[in-house]
């Protein structure tokens, strides 16, 4: 294990004491809590039994209470008749009428109680009945005894039946006495009872939390560890993944990830954008680029989506469970291809006829045959000129574009009269154009003063000036009008020839690139002028711009910088050339 996985162990082991400290505290604290909410619950339970018997016997104990009072009761009222039966003094009735009042108070308190057990109520309506009788004989021997000695002597007569009422008041209270006493004892029983019953389930609960909660204290640390160790492994996974889809990220190729059935389970930023993944569009050119793929030797092949041509080059490798396939987009190298194809051919094709010319020229003038005129010899020393200039041009678009694309291109630019430069360029190809082509220069300018160079604006003039003349092979006129506008100064050149289609206007500019290759108009060319002149424009501060429409001509614009001080003449008039004709064709 090297330093880095040495440190990412340690690392490991401190955070997983970090992640089972505080689990492991919050279990040992939740066993406590548990025990304590146990001791907690038989000590409210305890309290309950004994809050509940306190409260049964403050209720219960008055009932058994008055069902003792009011056997008392009746013996004192007993107690008062006999001694005045015996007596006859009316002082000895006091016991009886005190019995009488507490006695019914007493019947009333039971009356309220009798819910606490059911043979209450049948007892207490015996025992009102009895004391009903009781109290009539007690009435009855009061009023024997007021009414004389005869009376006096017929109570004394009726004791022993009184005797006999009492005992059986005496029954009738036992049985009320007994049941008050069954009262307590039940109440006592049942509550008892209960808390035996809450002890077991508290102590059960409290069992089955603490095994629940020590359970928890042995696997849980260890559950949390090896699920720590899995996430910490699926985080590296992770990173790592993350770190190979980044790198994806940022490659230029296209890199798909294919499992045994051919389906795709990756694919990076650059084959989604190609194929059009992420819009649900490219899937069916995906398979069809998928099976052109399947040899797994290296192939080149185009690929349209979304309307785009591209050219792939892929490359794939297997491995167990799929395979991972590369492509690389050789669109570029094509194009560059395909111009060093089209410039071969344009070169061999312009160089050619030159060559031709010359070649034929001079053998012309070194044969021995016969003798040339002078004439004739002048006018194939003429040619050679001509054809040597027109190498020489083509020489030149050469050797500028190749400074144009390696930067090397040295510009001189100073102040130049537009309006000079392009009358003597127009009086030049004066001499040149066909008979049907009319050129006019027009300006209400005296001086047009442009910041420029001026052998490379007038290298741009004149290309614009010789396609306007070559695209206008049926003839027609040529305007080259110049004008300010504002701190720019503006040449167009106007031709009323074949014009430019419009999906061909943004190509035109390109390296290479002609808008009649196959030359059935009769116009050739290297098919770099319109680029060199854009390009030099640009480097001069301004921009080269066509509009055209097809068959009706076509403008190209020229605009730069203007230098300061310059004059102006009004109205706007032709400037013809040297040796202008009656129609101010130049």
């Amino acid at each position: 294990m090297d330093g880095r996985g040495r440190s990412r162990a340690r690392e490991d082991v401190q955070a997983e004491r970090r992640a089972r400290g505080p689990v492991q505290t919050a279990l040992v604290l939740l066993i406590g809590i548990v025990l304590v909410l146990v001791a907690v619950g038989a000590f409210a339970a305890d309290r309950i039994y004994t809050e509940g018997n306190h409260r049964f016997i403050d209720e219960a104990g008055p009932f058994f209470g008055v069902t003792e009072d009011i056997a008392v009761e009746m013996l004192n009222e007993e107690t008062g008749v006999r001694g005045y039966v015996i007596t006859g003094n009316p002082r000895t009735l006091a016991p009886y009428y005190e019995g009488k009042k507490y006695a019914k108070l007493e019947l009333g308190i039971i009356a309220k109680d009798q819910s606490f057990d059911p043979a209450i109520p049948g007892h207490l309506k015996a025992l009102r009945a009895q004391v009903n009788t009781l109290q009539t004989y007690y009435a009855h021997e009061i009023a024997l005894v007021k009414s004389g000695p005869a009376g006096r002597r017929r109570a004394e007569a009726l004791t022993l039946h009184g005797k006999t009422e009492f005992d059986r008041f005496r029954g009738i209270s036992a049985e009320l006495i007994g049941d008050a006493s069954a009262v307590i004892k039940r109440s006592h029983r049942n509550q008892h009872s209960t808390l035996v019953d809450w002890l077991v389930f508290l102590g059960v609960l409290g069992a089955m939390a603490v095994a629940l909660a020590l359970g928890l204290l042995l696997r849980v640390p260890q559950r949390l560890t090896e699920l720590f160790r899995e996430e910490r492994a699926a985080r590296r996974d992770a990173e790592e993944g993350a770190e190979a889809s980044r790198a994806l990220a940022h490659v230029r190729e296209a890199v798909l990830l294919l499992d045994t059935s051919g389906d795709v389970r990756y694919a990076n930023p650059t084959a989604q954008e190609w194929f059009g993944l992420g819009t649900g569009t490219g899937a069916g050119v995906l398979a069809q680029l998928l099976e052109q793929f399947e040899a797994p030797e290296s192939a080149t092949r185009p690929v349209t989506v979304e309307g785009r041509e591209r050219w792939l080059v892929g490359a794939q490798t297997a491995f167990d469970g799929g395979r991972v396939l590369v492509l690389r987009d050789v669109s570029d190298e094509r194009g560059l291809e395909r111009l060093r194809a089209d410039f071969v051919a344009t070169a061999a094709h312009e160089l050619r006829t030159p060559l031709a010319a010359v070649y034929g020229a001079v053998r012309t003038l070194r044969q021995s045959d016969y003798q040339l005129s002078a004439e004739t010899s002048a006018s194939l020393l003429e040619m050679i000129e001509v054809e040597a200039d027109r190498l020489r041009i083509i020489m030149d678009q050469l050797l500028v574009s190749a400074q144009i694309d390696s930067d090397e291109l040295q510009l001189h630019r100073r102040r130049v009269d537009a309006v000079a430069l392009v009358e003597d360029l127009a009086r030049s190809a004066e001499l040149h154009k066909p008979d049907a082509v009319v050129l006019l220069v027009e300006t209400d300018e005296r001086e047009l003063p442009v910041d420029a160079d001026p052998d490379r604006l007038r290298q741009v003039v004149a290309n614009l000036l010789d396609n306007a003349i070559k695209y206008s092979p049926d003839g027609g006129t040529i305007h080259v009008r110049l004008s300010g506008d504002g701190d720019t100064g503006v040449v167009e050149v106007a031709d009323t020839g074949i014009g430019i289609p419009f999906e061909e206007q943004a190509r035109i500019f390109e390296k290479f690139y002609r808008l009649d290759p196959d030359m059935t108009h009769g116009v050739g060319g290297s098919g770099l002028g319109l680029y060199i002149s854009r390009e030099l424009v640009r480097q001069m501060g301004g921009e080269l711009t066509v509009s055209s429409r097809y068959g009706r001509g076509s403008t190209f614009s020229i605009r730069l910088p203007l230098m300061r001080d310059r004059t102006r003449t009004a109205p706007s008039r032709a400037i013809p050339s040297a040796t202008p004709p009656p129609s101010s064709k130049v």
